[in-house]
């Protein structure tokens, strides 16, 4: 899948491609972006933009593959121990799938720079595979950029999609968490006291307020 989106910057025009591709029978899924003036904030030196804003033309690529098969892949032993220890302070992330993603930039016409990292988040839309979509599930994705691995919760409620503010350019895995259904049941990390309780709670309260009544009346009489 390749999407391609013209951004006019100034006098000059930032064409900006997406392009998907998985390793499986699984479909690719799409990759969106939520602000393009973040991308080219964070992708262009101050330099660039001048360019860019001056009449020069420029290109974004970003590519992502994906692979339903994350153990096959050359950092997941590192993706793997930081899903791990990122379990410990959340509960148990199950391994989804796995995304290489690549970018490069170039201006005006001059050769294709290869980008390790962006200088800021921007904010990176991903469709969940379908395979993965179940009701009752958090979603979670973790990157490893250059041997230093983050994770970064889901910020939207779409149960379809993972949507992180990431500067990473690496290859990253997706993982998810079902809740217990427990606490499903009881409508999450809500509090509730059962009617055993509260009801013993009347009768202790009632019972200082009589006692609290009774030593007024102790104290009138002497």
């Amino acid at each position: 899948m390749r999407e391609s989106t013209q951004i006019t910057y100034g006098e000059g025009i930032v064409n900006v491609e997406l392009s998907s591709e998985s390793l499986s029978e699984i479909p690719a899924p799409t990759f969106r972006f939520g602000n393009y003036e973040q991308v080219l904030d964070s992708c262009f030196t101050q330099k660039e933009l001048g360019e860019i804003y001056e009449g020069d033309h420029a290109n974004l690529t970003f590519s992502f593959v994906m692979s339903d098969e994350p153990n096959q892949t050359d950092e997941y032993e590192t993706l793997s121990k930081a899903a791990v220890s990122s379990s410990r302070g959340i509960g148990k992330l199950s391994e989804g799938v796995v995304i290489k993603m690549n970018a490069a930039k170039s201006v005006g016409g001059g050769d294709e720079v290869r980008l390790d990292s962006l200088s800021g988040d921007v904010e990176l839309q991903v469709e969940i595979p379908m395979y993965l979509i179940k009701q009752d599930r958090n979603y979670y994705f973790i990157t490893d950029s250059l041997g230093a691995c983050k994770l970064y919760m889901d910020l939207d409620a779409d149960d379809s999609t993972l949507t992180v503010n990431t500067s990473s350019i690496g290859t990253s895995m997706i993982l998810y968490r079902d809740i217990p259904q427990e606490l499903v049941r009881t409508g999450g990390s809500h509090f509730k006291i059962s009617p055993q309780y509260v009801f013993l709670l009347i009768i202790a309260m009632l019972l200082i307020f009589w006692h609290y009544v009774t030593g007024i009346h102790k104290n009138k009489k002497t």
